[in-house]
């Protein structure tokens, strides 16, 4: 072998995988099983420092981020030009806001108290299933299913239950 390339006098023991100079014990740095000079390191920290230093800074100048509740229920009262903004806002920064026109917890009231004559079907804009529901109350059968789809509907999560039974669902980008 060679020489470090600091310590002439000092025998190497391997090449820095970064720059390819032999080095000696001393001047070596073993970082997850590889060989490093001090150079080569306090090069890769420095660039680390700066890059963190600039995500620092970006983080500072960019705005926090909102989370809304799409489903409605919060504060006393809204305008609908309050609303509109805070709309725009959000497509400003990149997330969407969810607009929806059917609520599943009325969809699933209605399908556990009066899911035998359909009246859920109604709620949500499906007047043939409501129909059929409505005909065949007397069997019981729409009484038992509407319970069931009752339940499955509180049970749901709001988006999930908004892009199947909402016809009215948008996202707000």
């Amino acid at each position: 072998m060679s020489n470090c390339y600091v310590h002439n006098d000092a025998q190497s023991i391997g090449t820095c995988v970064s720059c390819g100079k032999f080095i000696c014990s001393t001047c070596n740095t073993e970082l997850k099983g590889k060989n490093y000079c001090k150079k080569c390191v306090d090069e890769v920290f420095e660039e680390n420092k700066k890059k963190i230093e600039k995500l620092e800074d970006n983080s500072k100048s960019q705005q926090p981020m909102v989370f809304m509740n799409a489903g409605g229920g919060g504060g006393g009262s809204s305008s609908s030009s309050s609303s509109s903004s805070s709309a725009a806002a959000g497509a400003d920064r990149g997330y969407a806001q969810a607009a929806y026109t059917k609520s599943k917890v009325v969809a699933g009231i209605l399908a556990i108290f009066l899911g035998a004559f359909g009246v859920h079907k109604f709620y949500l804009g499906k007047w043939g299933q409501g129909l059929l529901y409505l005909v065949f109350c007397w069997t019981y059968i729409p009484g038992i299913i509407g319970l069931i789809e009752g339940i499955r509907y509180l049970i749901s999560n709001d988006e999930d239950f908004a892009r199947k039974h909402d016809r009215g669902y948008r996202l707000i980008a």
